[in-house]
């Protein structure tokens, strides 16, 4: 389980998203889920990548994520591709993708958020506290999706 950040954001200055439902027109779940990308983002890191494929510079108001090895990350890939092609996503979408997607991994819910809607590239990072949880009108939380990935 991430270790809970030193600083805590007020409930006020937290940006929920909202659980809706997939476009009726368009492409399939199953089609933009195959197109995306992970993508790791520094902000949420408290150690710098390996690869050099992001900048180390965690934030005091950020969660902080586990760390993965590498060899990991083709999971949590996956992990991503089945948030996008669950129930659990975002009713606001950006250029045919949604904003948000949430997948428990390990037990704990994650939130994947649309980082470039030109090459639909995504981050994700464990949400901590239940009042960051989505709005869920329709109950979908507990269906999310369910992964399990070995940390190193």
């Amino acid at each position: 389980m991430a270790k809970r950040p030193t600083h805590r954001r007020a409930g006020s200055e937290i940006r929920r998203g909202r659980i809706g439902k997939w476009p009726a027109n368009g492409p399939t779940q199953e089609e933009v889920s195959s197109r995306v990308r992970y993508i790791p983002n520094g902000e949420h890191k408290n150690y710098p990548s390996p690869t050099n494929a992001w900048m180390f510079g965690p934030k005091k108001d950020k969660s902080l994520c586990l760390r993965y090895s590498q060899e990991a990350w083709p999971q949590l890939a996956a992990g991503l591709r089945t948030a996008i092609a669950g129930p659990c996503i975002s009713e606001e979408f950006r250029s045919g993708f949604p904003a948000r997607a949430w997948v428990y991994v390990n037990g704990l819910l994650h939130e994947v958020r649309l980082s470039s809607e030109a090459s639909g590239e995504y981050h994700g990072f464990p949400v901590e506290y239940q009042e960051a949880y989505p709005e869920d009108p329709q109950g979908k939380l507990k269906d999310c999706p369910r992964v399990t990935i070995n940390p190193n």
